[in-house]
């Protein structure tokens, strides 16, 4: 917090309701506070109490957030929430400002700046939300910025004051974004020698596609899905029917809102012309008339109509405006780990609209073992989203993925160092393999060199992994300085 005259004033985390204590307490005193709470996973509130008449007061924070990948190769998205749409069901007991109504909120505006950095030159920036200015080159305010390279720095602002009435998505494309990549941050006080390391790789399993699946669509058709969203979701299932694996699979459409149905009631048809004319048809007389969202009942009912014997990857579609965050995950955890070995359940979503809630639809397939792609209300390209959705959905089930940096010192650190037994015992089955590069298809791992991190010079890493019940062989990925 900022006051006025320029004191500023450093937040520090408390427990919540300790937290809580002492704002009220500061207040009762007459003193200047502010508390800061998380009450959903995607909705913060802040609160500021005692401010004089006619004081300014400017709220500062920092944080940090993961970029996803967009559909194109070598291609993130960032995605910046500033829009709380009408979430049905009850709040949690601790959200003190329902958040009912977007009307509730008092007129305001969006304006920022944001600067890029990408470690080779930026070939494409757009975004599909608003309208934004683009300048290459670094921050004049960066150390030695006449020695950086203008093409791998970019400044970017929205053209104009935008209203808070859709979350801001920002799209970056450049070469090597899709390499794998390691972060260290060492810890802020120098007598602790611990050090931070967050590890991204997109791994290159040679694995076949899943043969005889099962699809069942789940379409959310709430009232919140009226308007553009539900036309979206119109225009994505288009794509996704005549994207369908034809031979062997089954399919299903499901709506849903206060209730759920089925295109078929009998249960999944075989995929054929016949079948995909039905549901064409059926999808173009889809309209928003379900009434609420009952998302946790509609799931519960999908995955107990699923055909057993078969692979069944279930699509959602919606815009996740609901409050029942933790009873819709443990209701897909739950019966994901429930699934045998050999048919296998995911659930994929595709979250729909310029507010979509990222906690619900990157929840759900986090803990439904999916994939989750995020489409704006005016976006009309969706063959890249649905291809990789589906891409993924045919994939077999990697599980028990461990890595070994190979710094037992370091392991015994933090933990005790497992015996070599538990890696020995991996590699020594011969059945069903994947042959694994965690850099690029056409490496070999045994020979590749590349550097993942200075971090991470003069090390390897070693990298477990089996999928559809077969144990694989580990490997062993070894970098060195250039």
């Amino acid at each position: 917090m900022i006051k006025q005259d320029g004191t500023r004033v450093v937040g520090r985390v408390e427990e919540k309701e300790e937290a809580r204590e002492i704002y009220n307490a500061a207040v009762e005193r007459g003193q200047q506070a502010s508390l800061m709470e998380q009450q959903h996973p995607d909705v913060f509130q802040v609160s500021v109490g005692n401010i004089p008449a006619k004081e300014q007061v400017k709220i500062e924070l920092v944080y940090a957030t993961e970029l996803t990948e967009d559909e194109e190769s070598d291609s993130i998205r960032f995605h910046l929430p500033v829009h709380i749409g009408a979430r049905y069901g009850t709040p949690p007991q601790s959200t003190r400002w329902p958040f009912s109504s977007s009307t509730s909120i008092s007129p305001s505006f969006l304006n920022f700046t944001m600067s890029i950095e990408t470690i080779a030159p930026i070939a494409k920036i757009s975004s599909p939300s608003h309208t934004v200015s683009i300048e290459l080159g670094p921050d004049h305010q960066l150390p030695n910025v006449q020695e950086l390279s203008s093409s791998k720095y970019a400044r970017v602002s929205l053209s104009s004051d935008a209203a808070l009435d859709k979350d801001f998505v920002l799209t970056i494309k450049s070469a090597g974004l899709d390499a794998p990549r390691c972060v260290a941050e060492l810890h802020p006080d120098p007598s602790h020698n611990t050090v931070a390391m967050a590890l991204t790789l997109v791994p290159r399993f040679k694995l076949p596609d899943l043969a005889r699946q099962e699809f069942i669509i789940l379409v959310d058709r709430s009232g919140s899905m009226e308007g553009a969203r539900i036309a979206a979701a119109r225009r994505a299932l288009v794509v996704m029917l005549r994207a369908l694996p034809y031979k062997d699979s089954l399919f299903q459409i499901r709506s849903f809102g206060s209730g759920s149905t089925a295109l078929w009631p009998g249960g999944s048809k075989p995929y054929n012309q016949q079948t995909l004319e039905e549901a064409t048809s059926h999808v173009d007389g889809m309209r928003a008339d379900y009434g609420g969202t009952e998302i946790r009942d509609a799931l519960r009912q999908s995955f107990a109509a699923r055909t057993l014997g078969r692979p069944t990857s279930v699509f959602v579609l919606t815009d996740g405006d609901a409050w029942d965050l933790d009873g819709v995950l443990d209701t897909v955890k739950t019966a994901v780990a429930a699934s045998p070995d050999d048919s296998p359940l995911r659930v994929s979503v595709l979250g729909i609209g310029d507010a979509v809630s990222t906690a619900m639809c990157e929840g759900i397939a986090r803990v439904g073992r999916g994939t989750v792609m995020l489409v704006g209300e005016q976006e009309t390209d969706f063959t890249g989203k649905i291809a990789r959705l589906l891409k993924a959905a045919r994939t077999p089930v990697i599980s028990n993925i461990s890595v070994d940096w190979g710094r037992p010192a370091a392991a015994e650190a933090v933990k005790p160092q497992q015996p070599e037994e538990d890696f020995e015992t991996v590699e020594e089955h011969e059945q069903q393999q994947a042959t694994l590069n965690i850099f690029d298809e056409t490496v070999d791992p045994h020979t590749s060199t590349k550097q993942m991190s200075p971090h991470l010079l003069q090390s390897s890493c070693l990298l477990h992994q089996r999928y559809s019940n077969h144990p694989s062989r580990s490997e062993t990925f070894s970098r060195a300085p250039d």
